[in-house]
Parts: C-alpha cells; sequence; structure tokens
C-alpha cells in the first residue's frame, strides 16, 4: 500500500523529553482518534464497494478460472448427479447452448454475485462507524522524512531549543513480522477531497491527513494495545509506550537554541546507551533558508 521509506526518519522531541525517550529507550504511540490533527479521522471515501471493488474481484476470478480449474467443476458436478460424460462433450454442449465459452458462463454468474455482495457491504457498516472504530483501535508513532523543516522545529521541538532523534529504518524494529523485506512503515498522503469508494486509493483512505498538515513530511508505524508495553495515567488520559532498540538510533540533532543543559544530558545519554549515534546541532544559515549539520 506504501512505497519504500527513506534510509532514515526523523523525531521532533522538546528537550523535557530526553530522559522519557532517549533515556528510557521509550517512544509513544497515540490512538488516531486522540492525535493533534482534529480530523485525523474523517471520512475519506463515500462508500466501501463500487466499481474498483468489483473489478478487483472479477480480475482474482478471472485469473483463478484455468481451464484446469473449469474441468475439475465440470466433473465434480457431472459426479454429483451419476453422470459419466467426457468433458469435452459437456464444454460444447454448453457452449452451444449458451451462446458463450463454459468460463465465460461461469464468470457471468459470478458478476451477478459480486454485485449482489458488494451492494451489501454499506449496509453492514458505514464507512464512518469503520473509521471511527479503525481510530479508536490502531495507536501510531509519527516521524517526518526531514530533520531540516523549521516550522517542525518550532511546533514539536521547543522553537529549536529541543531535538530531533535520527532513526535507522532499515532496523528490523521497522520491518514486518512476517515478512521482514517489508517496511511497518506507512507514508502519510495529504488530501482533502474524499474516493468514491475504499479500493480507489486504500492508502489514501487509511493513510492520510489534510493538506494543511503536508508540511510535516509523515510517515508512521500503526500498533494496536497489545503491542503496548507500558501505559501512564495522566489524569483522565493514558500515555502508552513501546521501547525501541538503541541500535535503530543514528544519531541525534540539537536545535539551534538548545541549552548548555540539554546539549550535557543528551551528550551523556549517548555515551551510556547510544554509543554508535552521533551527536549534532543544526545551524540555520539565515541568508540562505537552509540549515547546516556541524558536529556537536
Amino acid at each position: 500500500m506504501s512505497e519504500n521509506p527513506p534510509a532514515v526518519l526523523y523525531k521532533y522531541l522538546v528537550a523535557d523529553r530526553v530522559s522519557d525517550v532517549l533515556d528510557a529507550g521509550m517512544v509513544r504511540f497515540t490512538h488516531l482518534l486522540d492525535t493533534n490533527d482534529s480530523f485525523e479521522v474523517r471520512k475519506t471515501f463515500r462508500r466501501f464497494a463500487g466499481p474498483k471493488l468489483n473489478e478487483l474481484i472479477m480480475r482474482a476470478a478471472s485469473e483463478a478460472l484455468t481451464p484446469e480449474y473449469v474441468d475439475q467443476q465440470i466433473q465434480e458436478n457431472l459426479a454429483k448427479a451419476g453422470v459419466k460424460l467426457p468433458t469435452a462433450l459437456v464444454r460444447q454442449v454448453l457452449e452451444q447452448r449458451f451462446g458463450m465459452s463454459v468460463k465465460e458462463l461461469m464468470k457471468s454468474h459470478l458478476g451477478m454475485l459480486v454485485g449482489s455482495f458488494s451492494g451489501g457491504l454499506d449496509a453492514v457498516k458505514s464507512p464512518e462507524e469503520f473509521l471511527m472504530e479503525i481510530g479508536s483501535i490502531l495507536l501510531c508513532f509519527s516521524l517526518s522524512e526531514r530533520w531540516d523543516i523549521a516550522t517542525m522545529w518550532a511546533h514539536y521541538a521547543g522553537n529549536h531549543t529541543g531535538l530531533v532523534i535520527a532513526f535507522d529504518t532499515n532496523h528490523p524494529w521497522f520491518k514486518s513480522d512476517s515478512d521482514p523485506s517489508k517496511s511497518k512503515l506507512q507514508k502519510i498522503k495529504y488530501l482533502d477531497e474524499q474516493n468514491n469508494e475504499l479500493f480507489d486509493d486504500l492508502q489514501a483512505a487509511l493513510s492520510s491527513k489534510a493538506t494543511d498538515w503536508s508540511y510535516e513530511r509523515e510517515w508512521r508505524i500503526n500498533c494496536s494495545m497489545k503491542q503496548i508495553e507500558k501505559s501512564i495515567d495522566v489524569g483522565v488520559d493514558k500515555i502508552h509506550l513501546r521501547s525501541f532498540p538503541a541500535e535503530s538510533v543514528s544519531s541525534v540533532i540539537l536545535g539551534a537554541k538548545a541549552s548548555s543543559d540539554t546539549f550535557d544530558l543528551v551528550r551523556d545519554v549517548l555515551k551510556q546507551r547510544y554509543p554508535d549515534a552521533r551527536l549534532q546541532r543544526a545551524n540555520p544559515q539565515r541568508m540562505a533558508g537552509t540549515f547546516v549539520l556541524d558536529d556537536a
């Protein structure tokens, strides 16, 4: 559903998070309904079934209707009826009777069944109900494609006083449990319109945000509560945490306004827990409108 992620993705953090993230080695996973986007869970498609779903089902069925499968079905039905006839003869009789091949006849009947099936999907559960249910079940950990987005430093890293953790996306922590060649990371698409049906664009339906958020360049990992290792009560809310391997961190980037206390704390944590991770600082080049990375 999603393209391959970049080799490195970045997590922006305020300085106060150094202890509970870097030192404790845990990151927060947030229910989709509880993110800072009020419209994280919204109606991204109008209906479950439509021409696209029907096309996918019929294409899969057509590929399954091999000559061997058709002959097998003919023989099984003849056996049930207690009739012994050559398969080729039955094919010929059916083609003369209905004016089409047995395969086309089977596809025709299947098409009517598919239409009835897909027509009833929206009656089982509305798109709104489905999306709200997904939003209450899934939790996400969000990352960005870039470390040098000024608005991200301002909004998520304490106006450049915080830090960015660089994660190696090739580490097994980011890989699928069932297929290590595939990544768990999903790229977020940005769009404001609704698709007609779910399968018009499955990624847009389930992994998208409004275009106002496109500056985040977001990728995320989703999980369920059974994968959460620790939950902390914070008033009426809960913070859900999962540990990450120290080897997945390739560097830590301090903001241009990070204090000496933050620098000392991060340096000490890296020495103790992340000996292979580089410590760098993002320095703005005002006249060029860019950042450069310097070793800290």
